[in-house]
Parts: C-alpha cells; sequence; structure tokens
C-alpha cells in the first residue's frame, strides 16, 4: 500500500516535466476546472448543506439539529480537523462537543493525547484536583495547549460542577511514557508498593537513557522495554489494578513497541483504536467524542488509520465527522517548538476546497451520505487540505495530500471559508 508523503513525514518531489509542456498543462488544468465548477455543481451544493450560524458554544442548537440523525446510531463520533492550529475550528468542535453532551446523550471526551495526561487532566476536570502547573502540563501536545483548549475545559469542569452525569476526558495516545510513568508512581506510593515502584524506576531510567536519540533505538533497547513493560504489566494484573491503572503498562508497552519501526505512524493509529476500543469495554453505555486530526479519524481504506480500523469494528455506530478550510492561517510549531502562523495556501486547483469554498454560506454542514453520484466533486479522488503540527516542504503542494472520495473518508463535513491561527496558552499567559 502506498504512504502518503503528507503522512510519512518524507516527501518526494514529482518528476519535473519538459518546460513546453507547462503551457499545455495549464491550459488543461484550468479547461478542467471550468468544466468541474459549472454553475449546477454550485447550485447542487447550495442545495445539500446546511448554514451553521455560529462557531462559539452557547449559541443554542437550531442550526445543528440536521447533524441528529448522523449521529443517531452512533457509539463514537469522531471530530476531525485540517489543521491542529485553527481558532475557529477548535471553537466549533467545542460547540459540537457542547451539543453532543447536552443534546445527544454523549458522556466521554477522548483527545488525540497521552493516555497518562489524560488521566491527570480528567482528575481535574472531575473534582477540581492538582496544581496548575501539572494542570496545564496535561494538555500534552504543546499544539492543544491553546485558550480554545483551556476554554473547553473550563466549560467541562463548569459543567461537571453542575450536573450529577459527569463529563469524563481521556487520552488514547501512546507517544510520551512521562505520564504514564508519573502516575503508576503515585500508586505506587499510595499502596506502598515497593516491588513495584522499582519496576517504575527501572522502565523510567531505560526511557531517559534514549533522550540522545529517541528516534532510533536499537532493536536490543526495544526488547528491553516492552520485556520493562510487560513486567509492569504483570504486577499489575497479579496485584488486581483498578483497570484505569493497568491501561498505563498497556500504553508504555505501545509505545516501546513503535519505537524505531519502519511502520511507526500505523502502529499509532492501531494503538490509538485499541485504546478507544478498551474505554469502549470499561464503559459499557459510554458514548465517545473522539477528537483527532482529519488524516487519524477517516473511515476509507487508502491506509490503515485510526478511523479505518474503528470503522471496521463498530459499523454505524462509528461517526466520522471532516472539517475543511479554504482561507486564512493557522498555528504551526517551529523547530525549537515555538508557534507561528501559517498563512493557508488558496485551494489548489482540482481540491474539494476548490469547489466547497463556492457555496453561498461561509460556514456550512453538509451530510455526506446524502450525496449522489452525481455530485462528482464529492464523490471522486481530490487533493484536501492536510496540514499537522509542523508545515511541510514544497510550499502550497505540501498543504494538501490526495484523499480517498469525501464520501467514503467521512460521513459529515463542516467547511469554514475563513480561519485564523490558534493562540497558545503559554502566550496569551506568560506569567504561569
Amino acid at each position: 500500500m502506498r504512504r502518503s508523503p503528507a503522512l510519512n513525514g518524507r516527501p518526494t518531489t514529482p518528476a519535473r516535466p519538459p518546460a513546453r509542456s507547462w503551457v499545455v498543462l495549464f491550459f488543461l488544468l484550468a479547461c478542467s476546472q471550468l468544466r468541474a465548477q459549472a454553475p449546477a455543481d454550485i447550485t447542487r451544493l447550495n442545495q445539500l448543506l446546511t448554514p451553521i450560524t455560529a462557531v462559539r458554544a452557547g449559541s443554542g442548537f437550531a442550526d445543528l439539529a440536521p447533524l441528529a440523525p448522523v449521529v443517531a446510531p452512533a457509539r463514537v463520533v469522531a471530530l476531525g480537523e485540517s489543521t491542529h492550529g485553527s481558532h475557529e475550528v477548535f471553537q466549533l468542535k467545542h460547540r459540537l462537543l457542547e451539543y453532543l453532551v447536552t443534546q445527544q446523550g454523549f458522556t466521554t471526551l477522548a483527545l488525540e493525547v497521552d493516555y497518562g495526561w489524560g488521566e491527570i487532566l480528567n482528575e481535574y476536570i472531575q473534582t477540581g484536583a492538582g496544581d496548575s502547573l501539572t494542570v496545564h502540563q496535561a494538555a500534552g501536545f504543546v499544539i492543544w495547549d491553546t485558550t480554545e483548549f483551556w476554554d473547553m475545559v473550563a466549560w467541562m469542569r463548569t459543567y461537571n460542577q453542575q450536573h450529577a452525569t459527569k463529563i469524563r476526558y481521556v487520552g488514547i495516545d501512546m507517544q510520551d511514557p512521562r505520564p504514564n510513568l508519573l502516575r503508576l508512581e503515585h500508586f505506587a506510593t499510595q499502596r506502598a508498593d515497593t516491588v513495584l515502584r522499582r519496576r517504575v524506576q527501572r522502565l523510567r531510567t531505560s526511557s531517559l537513557a534514549l533522550s540522545p536519540t529517541p528516534g532510533q533505538p536499537s532493536a536490543d533497547t526495544r526488547q528491553r522495554l516492552v520485556r520493562l513493560s510487560d513486567e509492569l504489566a504483570q504486577h499489575l494484573q497479579a496485584m488486581a489494578a483498578p483497570a484505569a491503572v493497568q491501561q498505563h503498562a498497556q500504553v508504555l508497552r505501545q509505545w516501546a513497541e513503535r519505537l524505531g519501526q519502519k511502520h511507526a505512524f500505523d502502529m499509532r493509529d492501531q494503538a490509538m483504536a485499541t485504546n478507544v476500543a478498551w474505554l469502549l469495554r470499561q464503559e459499557p453505555a459510554a458514548k465517545v467524542v473522539l477528537w483527532a486530526h482529519n488524516s487519524h479519524i477517516r473511515r476509507d481504506d487508502y491506509l490503515p488509520l485510526m478511523g479505518q480500523h474503528l470503522a471496521r469494528q463498530l459499523g454505524p455506530a462509528y461517526v466520522a465527522v471532516g472539517f475543511a478550510t479554504g482561507h486564512g492561517t493557522a498555528s504551526v510549531l517551529n523547530p525549537d517548538g515555538s508557534a507561528r502562523a501559517l498563512v493557508l495556501a488558496p485551494p489548489l486547483p482540482n481540491s474539494y476546497e476548490v469547489w466547497l469554498d463556492q457555496a453561498a454560506p461561509p460556514i456550512y454542514f453538509l451530510n455526506l451520505s446524502r450525496a449522489a453520484a452525481a455530485d462528482k466533486w464529492l464523490t471522486t479522488g481530490r487533493k484536501f487540505r492536510n496540514i499537522g503540527a509542523t508545515e511541510l516542504p514544497r510550499g502550497a503542494a505540501g498543504q494538501f495530500m490526495w484523499y480517498a472520495p469525501l464520501t467514503q473518508a467521512f460521513d459529515a463535513l463542516f467547511y469554514l471559508h475563513e480561519t485564523s491561527a490558534s493562540q497558545l496558552y503559554r502566550t496569551a499567559h506568560p506569567a504561569r
């Protein structure tokens, strides 16, 4: 199966056609665009969509009513994003969380963040416990540590104070061993279990030894970390530790297995799907809102990603909601970890966005199940914006990747004509 350069992190440069071919190529593209974007296509798009009147939570739910039949059969509703740093997308996802919790009975928010950080932040959301430094570290990735994210956390905290049924927050990722080791160390101290404490310390010491070259451990090192994780898991099982505690060891094993592997991206998505399945087993009545990038939640079989695994396991009980934008800026990380606003390239020729952008409303919702074969802009594979935490090379082309038909990748789509960069919390609150 061919890997996408945008996901692989090893972009390739296509062969450059002879100079005399550029004029012909440009002419053909222009003609293709003129034919593809016929007035009838735009009319059909405007017939399919539902305008969205607001992105902020607390704006009511009348305009979200058409979403109800899409999410009705779902046990997991995945909310995507085409960038990891779009202010209005984050706000709209917060609003959709509010809608799904208060109107559709969803109980859990699962985020593309490490399981250990999720447990720390969930404790704060449930009880208010935790010092401010540790709580804010629990955002996990820098790209999540935004004012928009913490506004959503504050809403969940307030909701839990006012309602008997609480929202649970869970991390499903497995890239950082530190929070899992921290939680296990805390558990060992609570239980006065010196054997467990030694096992945790042994794994911590071995993980710290990776710091000079974290991505390329030897096979022997990886096997040692897997073995230490297994021994930790066996000890927790033998002492009948709570399932949530035992999960730390499973996540640590996922982390260790993935180190330095050729297909590490695929392994990460498989692990995240496994962790969502674990969550569903632990809470048979739970209805989960899953927050991750479009590239993780997509349900088509182009790549073996989390969404594909969950769609196979859950069938119609898994609903994937994609997000797209045409213009504006998005926050991305520089190599030193600082953030900057990246200007979004205008929609490329033959991209979904070049068609979606011509609809009348600035923000709208599409129920993709209503699309017919005649809607060629939805039912044919095309370029689609795909920006992660960092900017890929190749300029505008690096902001897009080839997608299977959107009707295969997602059940529904939110489109925003223009978005702005999310704001890092530490930039807005430099004194913290």
